[in-house]
């Protein structure tokens, strides 16, 4: 035991090891898990303190094709200021200047419009990438440019955070936009995602050239509310790198919203008075949209929009040294619950305590998120259960479970693996003695196989028994039957045992039809590999009670199935031989699949060492149309006959025999019809008896 728990400690230590580097792989299934306590959150209205004026489809159509005209925007800016908005945000970028001097005339209607209402707040583009400047092509002279204009927004940091973001290089928009009286009223508008694409944090605040610029969010928020002297490390929960974990309210559809277009006309229903209004475009195909944990095609506006309202309402989630704390110690009590209970339980107890540490888990950590807005480490104490409890198991089957590995050791080159499975859950069924089971028997015999041996060498006889036997045992295998013996090129199996098995009929057939199909696939291979003759098989099941169990000596004995029912189904076998046909069944069996499979009732027939009639069928494998088409004529002369009608069934025959001169069953019944038409036979019970086997 004391290995045991040493071992549990170990492993929780793993844990905690990886909880502090946190590896990729383990951050995006955090991110998945995190993603969790949104979707069973699901969205929540709004403080209605945000209102989006959203380019939507139906501005798309009143207002004309995409760009507008500038001085288009300046009428809304214009309008929404002059209706009483506190803060009005644009999450559109004016980049280039508009072409002509119709273009140069909107542009400057826009900027004036900007220097008129100090409360218009936009928006530029930190290049984080090297790579990403170079791209652009922007040379040293506009770069300087871009951060004076700029300059004016940045903000101080009393607590910076360790691992800041820097920026190389900003994008501004035109000069005429950007060189705004008043100053802090422009905001970076970039978006960083998580390694899996999903927006669940943002940047607050970047660095560049020693300045410190806040996002278009932030900006617009403090403007809102509190003065941007305040220490931000104060307000804010930022992890090192500056990031904010915003709390999602929802989608589109929980904020105040208003159509371009009706600002526009003037029919807009929302008060704008005291409201932050954002700009920013929502149509498909403009829409800067990225994946959030509550949407997966959130419009960038839309995300601004969250941002700004978490940082109004103050409902700020909480991901800091306090919370990773306490998912630490979340991490050492799931080890120490499991590594105790896991070494001291057995298997079922010891699942159960796994299965309810784990949903306690699922719970605490979904009530911290969502009562106390305490964002913890999800996937590594969740981990931790399922290393510990694994750990454990394993150890416990490595170390207290020698009867079990002794027994599959012992009995695997001679049972299944289910029977070995069964015997390694009860080893009391090792004893001999059975248990009356209904079972199907499956026997299967390859035609004529005495001549392939005698014209064959041994050692090509050999490697075509494996090349035939391995697939047809994978096939019965994986129907779930019990391989019982071979008897040279014959197989016995049987279905329904060690385990129940309700489906053990339909199953037992499926495996005879896939071997048909097997040999039908590869007789002609065979013959030109092995150079024997065209291979045929016949197939006997039948479905029957029989004692099922361990049967032989104290020193050598056999799980196998005994019974009346196991004699059936070897004669069914033999007689395919004689109709002509590859598989046939009792009419047990077909009672139970008939829905299953294409059947045809051949015969009554009593069989060497059973006294009662039985009705036997074959089973059609991919019938053909011609096959289909005679299947009523011979059921009709099917009939005729049992009544002692041999003329009018020795017609409906003939008949089948033209649509399939190959009919095995069709030729049998038209022998007989004939021979009984030249010689009646007397007290004629419409069954035919075999003697032999």
């Amino acid at each position: 035991m004391k290995k045991g728990l040493l071992l549990a400690a170990g492993l929780t230590l793993i844990s905690l090891l990886l909880s502090y580097l946190r590896p990729t792989f383990f951050e995006v299934l955090e991110g998945k898990l995190y993603d969790i306590h949104f979707e069973l959150r699901k969205a929540i209205q709004s403080s209605g303190k945000v209102v989006l004026v959203t380019i939507d489809e139906k501005s798309i159509q009143k207002i004309g094709r995409w760009p507008w005209p500038r001085a288009i925007f300046g009428e809304a800016f214009k309008k929404i200021a002059q209706k009483g908005a506190r803060v009005i945000a644009a999450d559109l970028f004016f980049a280039s200047p508009s072409q002509g001097l119709q273009g140069r005339e909107n542009d400057e209607a826009l900027a004036r419009v900007f220097h008129q209402y100090p409360n218009i707040h936009l928006g530029f583009y930190l290049f984080l990438e090297k790579e990403k400047l170079e791209e652009s092509a922007l040379h040293e002279e506009k770069l300087e440019e871009n951060f004076r204009n700029t300059e004016n927004s940045a903000i101080s940091l009393l607590k910076r955070p360790s691992k800041l973001r820097l920026a190389s290089g900003v994008l501004d928009t035109l000069p005429m936009f950007s060189n705004l009286p008043g100053g802090h009223r422009q905001g970076f508008f970039n978006l960083v995602g998580d390694s899996d694409g999903t927006l669940r944090k943002t940047p607050m605040v970047i660095s560049y050239r020693e300045r410190i610029f806040p996002s278009l969010p932030l900006q617009v928020a403090l403007a809102a509310g509190k003065s941007n002297q305040e220490p931000l490390s104060d307000q804010f929960f930022l992890d090192e790198q500056g990031d904010f974990l915003t709390h999602f309210r929802g989608p589109l559809a929980v904020f105040p919203r208003e159509s371009f277009s009706d600002v526009i006309a003037g029919t807009e229903s929302t008060d704008f008075q005291g409201k932050i209004v954002l700009i920013g475009a929502t149509a498909d195909g403009l829409e800067d949209a990225r994946p959030t944990p509550i949407d997966q095609a959130m419009p960038s506006v839309v995300v601004a929009a969250n941002i700004i309202d978490n940082l109004l309402m103050r409902d700020l989630l909480r991901r800091d040294s306090w919370t990773t704390l306490l998912s630490r110690l979340i991490i050492l009590l799931v080890g120490l619950i499991l590594g105790f209970g896991g070494i001291r339980l057995r298997a079922m107890p010891g699942f159960a305590l796994f299965l309810a540490v784990t949903l306690a888990q699922a719970i605490l950590l979904h009530y911290f998120f969502l009562k106390q807005l305490w964002v913890l480490q999800n996937i590594y104490p969740f981990f931790t259960g399922f290393l510990v409890y694994g750990g454990t198991t394993l150890y416990r089957y490595l170390t207290e479970e020698k009867e079990k590995k002794f027994i599959s050791e012992t009995f695997q080159h001679y049972l299944s693996p289910d029977v070995i499975q069964e015997l390694t859950k009860n080893p009391d069924k090792i004893r001999l003695g059975g248990e009356k089971k209904e079972v199907t028997i499956f026997f299967s015999d390859i035609r004529d196989f005495t001549s392939i041996v005698e014209a064959t060498p041994p050692e090509v006889l050999s490697k075509f028994l494996n090349n035939y036997l391995t697939p047809v045992t994978d096939i019965i295998l994986d129907q779930k039957g019990l391989l019982d013996k071979y008897i040279g090129d014959a197989v016995m199996a049987v279905f329904g045992v060690p385990l129940p098995e309700p489906r053990h009929p339909e199953l037992a057939c499926r495996s005879a039809v896939d071997i048909c199909r097997f040999v039908k696939k590869y007789s002609e291979t065979w013959q030109k590999e092995f150079h024997i003759p065209p291979l045929q098989i016949g197939i006997g099941l039948n479905t029957c009670l029989g004692t099922v169990g361990n049967m032989g000596s104290e020193r050598r004995f056999d799980y196998t199935v005994i019974g009346d029912g196991v004699n059936l189904a070897s004669r069914l076998e033999g007689l395919n031989k004689y109709y002509g046909t590859t598989i046939l069944v009792s009419q047990a069996t077909y009672e139970k699949t008939k829905d299953s499979f294409p059947f045809r009732e051949v015969d009554d027939v009593q069989v060497k060492g059973k006294k009662e009639v039985v009705k036997i069928y074959e089973i059609l494998v991919d019938p053909n149309h011609a096959q289909e088409e005679l299947l009523p004529h011979f059921a009709e002369g099917l009939e005729r006959y049992r009544e002692g009608e041999f003329a009018p069934a020795k017609h409906l025959f003939e008949k089948c025999l033209v649509l399939n001169p190959k009919d095995g069953p069709s030729k049998i019944f038209l022998e007989r019809c004939q021979a009984y038409i030249k010689t009646p036979p007397e007290d004629w019970e419409g069954f035919t008896t075999f003697l032999k086997k």
